[in-house]
């Protein structure tokens, strides 16, 4: 990460802290997830997010107490940016020079051009349905650290 995403790293692990895993009416720490895409970067900006060991009661035997570990990592390659095939890490000017015809096919419809030997958009739509359906199997807040590509609708509490 460069040194401004150092900084906003920082500033997400305190935001992660007070608004995520703090319950905000109680103070009391709560159980929350974080999920990151594969890609190192995305590593890097949550690398600063603390992992923290809570103990919560069971919700049906106050007796049970269980050990829960908030905020571990867990990457997942569904959250992985759209991959530009041949054209992966090149510019949008590099591709309009070397790949006239594909940059021109992109412009005609974002969403549906596939990239050669890569993803369309709607390529990355259906690889996020397994991803929206692990997120409604759980209740607690989920911090999703990702790309542009790939943002998912989020609610505070």
């Amino acid at each position: 990460l460069s040194h401004h995403g150092q900084n906003y790293a920082k500033q997400l692990a305190a935001f992660a802290q007070e608004r995520i895993m703090t319950d905000t009416d109680t103070k009391h720490p709560r159980p929350a997830r974080l999920w990151t895409s594969t890609m190192r970067r995305t590593k890097e900006t949550a690398q600063y997010i603390p992992k923290q060991t809570i103990v919560i009661k069971d919700e049906n035997d106050a007796a049970l107490e269980l050990q829960w570990t908030s905020m571990k990592p867990r990457a997942w390659h569904h959250l992985d940016e759209l991959f530009a095939g041949v054209c992966d890490g090149m510019t949008y000017e590099e591709i309009e020079k070397h790949y006239p015809e594909e940059f021109a096919r992109r412009n005609i419809d974002k969403l549906a051009y596939r990239y050669p030997r890569g993803e369309s958009y709607l390529d990355v739509i259906a690889r996020l349905e397994p991803i929206i359906i692990e997120m409604e199997r759980h209740r607690e807040p989920l911090l999703i650290v990702g790309h542009q590509a790939c943002a998912l609708p989020s609610s505070l509490p």
